[in-house]
């Protein structure tokens, strides 16, 4: 378990600092402080860091209290949520937009493809299962609902939406909360499931 989750945590920290990389490249200044904010306002980023660190910290620092944390059988289902949610939102809206080619390539098929896959592979085996219950669903929907918010009031005042169904300049802001509503609906029917699975995997193991 420990080899895995070190060599997976190296996997999309990689990820994670060749997409800052692409995105920072020849700035400097303000532009650099602008572009950095801009890269911590996807949810794909966020997503991989909370991924990144709770796969490092269990394994590199398992007494810390980070490690403690990461290592809560709700918290790693809540990351497991946010990066599933972020690979199937990518591959049924955001795919077909942009064509990345070269480095960007690598880096946008490790944050959506890759990294989900490997922390799905850690939560299915690794993470003990039987702790969760229904309830546990709605703390996770909050982080999600945070980040919304926080598009949605940061866009106007930088001209930045991070995606196109949160830019309210272009769709409005009726529009964008249904489509809040919408991907809310979303989480919440990923996070029951995932609940349904530890609950399975509990039974067959026992």
């Amino acid at each position: 378990m420990k080899t895995y989750r070190s060599v997976a945590a190296l996997v999309v920290w990689f990820g994670l600092l060749l997409q800052y990389f692409l995105m920072v490249r020849g700035q400097s200044g303000e532009a650099l402080a602008t572009r950095t904010i801009n890269f911590l306002s996807y949810f794909t980023i966020l997503s991989n860091l909370l991924a990144a660190v709770a796969l490092s910290a269990p394994a590199v620092a398992p007494g810390g209290p980070i490690g403690r944390f990461f290592a809560k059988p709700s918290v790693r289902t809540a990351v497991v949520l946010y990066t599933s949610v972020t690979a199937a939102t990518y591959i049924v809206i955001l795919q077909g937009l942009w064509n990345p080619q070269g480095l960007q390539w690598v880096a946008d098929t490790t944050l959506h493809y890759v990294t989900p896959a490997l922390f799905l592979i850690d939560w299915l085996l690794f993470t003990p299962k039987g702790a969760l219950r229904w309830r546990s669903v709605l703390p996770w929907l909050t982080f999600p609902l945070v980040y919304g918010l926080y598009s949605i009031f940061r866009g106007p005042l930088s001209g930045f939406y991070p995606y196109p169904f949160l830019d309210v300049s272009n769709l409005g802001l009726a529009r964008v909360v249904a489509n809040m509503a919408a991907m809310s609906g979303f989480f919440l029917a990923m996070g029951l499931a995932f609940v349904l699975i530890d609950r399975l995997l509990k039974r067959r193991r026992a």
